[in-house]
């Protein structure tokens, strides 16, 4: 029963890994990553508002506004973005800060960096290896 119980642990351990790696992207972890990294920031004026519809979960109907953003990075370039990721939607001509890179300004964005954000793919990985020596000691055990 130890093979088996072994066995489940590498299996359960790299869907763990998997999943961790997966959330991460869909939550554009590497992006945000790199936008908080340098630590560089502008303030961003909106330049204009695009509002989309989309469809939730149940399949109800749901308006998405997606701001342009226009800052100028520390070097004197203007650039202008899409935000995507944000829930703040200022208005046409109000100013936000933004968090960026200096490798690449397009990257950024108006969230702050948070803790959840920073560690989602190493806390989801950690707690799925954890369940999953914990459920491989049962099974080895119960034999």
């Amino acid at each position: 029963m130890i093979v088996v119980a072994a066995v489940y642990f590498v299996v359960a351990a790299g869907a763990a890994v998997v999943s961790g790696r997966n959330l991460d992207r869909h939550l554009q972890g590497p992006r945000l990553r790199a936008a908080w990294a340098e630590g560089l920031t502008a303030e961003a004026r909106c330049t204009a508002v695009r509002t989309e519809e989309a469809q939730d979960a149940e399949g109800g109907r749901v308006l998405q506004s997606r701001p342009t953003l226009e800052f100028r990075t520390g070097d004197g370039r203007t650039v202008s973005f899409e935000e995507r990721q944000s829930r703040l939607v200022p208005a046409e001509g109000d100013f936000v800060t933004v968090h960026y890179s200096a490798a690449n300004p397009e990257g950024a964005t108006t969230r702050a960096p948070s803790f959840g954000m920073r560690h989602a793919r190493t806390v989801i990985t950690a707690a799925g290896c954890s369940f999953a020596l914990l459920s491989a000691v049962v099974i080895a055990v119960v034999d």
